[in-house]
């Protein structure tokens, strides 16, 4: 019996410890929950914290969004994000180029334009509706793109062929692109023939020193061929480069010695075809660009670009342009207009391709003749 006690006793000592135990930790515990860094404390302090947050928050919002309300009362037209063309923006911002510069149009096709000229104002953004370029002096151009086919349809290969009457030899000439109502005997030929070709002399006239020598400068007909050759091949070579090139965006006016390209100008005629080869060539010539007068290869490929745009159709083009030039009608000649006088006479942004004033390009047709166009184009190279 006194060793059952005992046990009960010992017994009962273990439950009051275990009771004290609990009641301390729970103390504890309701310490670290309710006091004053308790959990529940701190939870409430997040809480109002979280709440204060959100509130300054909104605050700014409400601040900013009052800021844009402010504004849009001042200004109802808020900007946009520039999504122009780099022709477009160009042309907007009247951009003077430092030097020769690729843009995209609208079509993000790309342009060429040459060191110190810009966008004309009037430009259109678009290649295939004519891009105008502009210079210091306000002459004007149009950029005509020349992709590899139709580089291909533009020029031959060749191996040393020479010109007529001289030692002068070219690697490349003209495919020129003979329309069906031409008459029989206009048929493209290469240099050294009587056939129309490009380039080449003539004999009857280039051989004269009052042409090559008193009005273009050369010493004798070899040198002028030489320089023509060097001349074409250029032309080759910047238009395969930069995949097109420049023509006048108005006939040729001013004077042989001061030529311009520019609107409303009486156009400049009654010279003979070495003033007006000279004249070409004194339009632009820089580091950037050089000026030429037109060659045969050049004027068809524009034709080609007018109906491939859809700006004109093959018969107004090889068969009767009368609708959108300025010639005879009803018996009675046009009277001579001054440059790009007539919006209706204008394809593509180039004026009076169309009757107005015919002239010469650089075809050679047998001795003694180059083959005239609808008008003197005067294009340049990059």
């Amino acid at each position: 019996m006194k060793k059952i006690r005992k046990n009960r006793g010992i017994t009962l000592v273990a439950l009051v410890i275990t009771i004290i135990i609990i009641i301390i930790l729970a103390t504890v515990t309701i310490n670290m929950a309710f006091g004053d860094n308790g959990l529940i404390t701190q939870a409430q302090k997040a809480k109002d914290m979280t709440a204060n947050s959100i509130a300054a928050e909104q605050e700014g919002m409400n601040s900013v969004m009052s800021e844009y309300l402010n504004v849009m009362a001042e200004d109802s037209e808020i900007p946009l994000p520039d999504t122009r063309s780099e022709v477009a923006k160009a042309r907007n911002e009247g951009t003077i180029f430092g030097t020769t510069t690729v843009l995209r149009d609208d079509s993000g096709d790309i342009v060429w334009i040459p060191g110190k000229f810009k966008v004309a104002k009037d430009s259109a953004t678009d290649i295939d509706d004519g891009v105008v370029i502009e210079d210091e002096k306000e002459n004007q151009f149009v950029w005509i793109p020349v992709d590899e086919t139709s580089l291909n349809e533009m020029y031959q290969s060749t191996s040393g062929t020479k010109l007529t009457g001289v030692t002068t030899t070219t690697n490349v000439y003209s495919k020129l692109r003979i329309r069906s109502g031409d008459n029989s005997s206009f048929i493209a030929g290469a240099p050294n023939s009587t056939n129309v070709r490009e380039p080449d002399v003539l004999g009857d006239y280039d051989t004269d020193e009052d042409y090559y020598q008193t009005i273009l400068g050369y010493e004798s007909t070899q040198a002028m061929a030489e320089a023509m050759v060097e001349e074409y091949n250029a032309t080759y070579t910047s238009i395969e480069q930069y995949d097109g090139f420049y023509i006048g965006r108005y006939e040729l006016t001013g004077s042989v010695d001061t030529p311009t390209v520019q609107k409303g100008q009486a156009v400049l005629t009654n010279q003979n075809w070495y003033q007006l080869k000279k004249a070409c060539s004194n339009v632009v010539s820089s580091s950037y660009a050089q000026s030429t007068m037109i060659y045969g290869n050049q004027w068809d490929e524009v034709m080609n670009w007018l109906i491939e745009t859809g700006e004109k159709t093959d018969k107004q083009i090889n068969e009767d342009s009368s609708n959108w030039g300025n010639y005879e009608k009803d018996g009675v000649d046009g009277i001579k207009q001054v440059s790009g006088s007539s919006e209706e006479w204008k394809a593509n942004n180039i004026y009076d391709l169309a009757g107005n004033c015919r002239e010469w390009t650089q075809e050679a047709q047998n001795t003694n003749i180059r083959t005239f166009r609808g008008r003197i184009l005067h294009c340049f190279r990059l």
